[in-house]
């Protein structure tokens, strides 16, 4: 199994509709499995772009809140 096949699969395991996903995340979702095809994408750069980025931002801040968590308990590691 490729690396790319590998990954989709595990995202789609991940995925729990609505609790864990955003609009932001579902679009990114779909952009990445249209590129995966090998497919271009047909959103507009800001659009794709601004999801994107409110993805990243919620990601950065969840590890970041999790370190938070984990320093709180005496918990080390990633």
């Amino acid at each position: 199994m490729s690396d790319l096949c590998n990954l989709k699969r595990r995202v789609a395991r991940a995925r729990r509709f609505p609790a864990n996903t955003c609009p932001a995340s579902r679009h990114l979702h779909g952009m990445a499995l249209q590129l995966a095809r090998g497919w271009t994408l047909q959103d507009e750069p800001s659009h794709a772009a601004e999801s994107m980025l409110a993805v990243l931002e919620s990601l950065w801040k969840a590890r970041a809140e999790l370190a938070r968590l984990k320093g709180a308990t005496g918990a080390g590691g990633e």
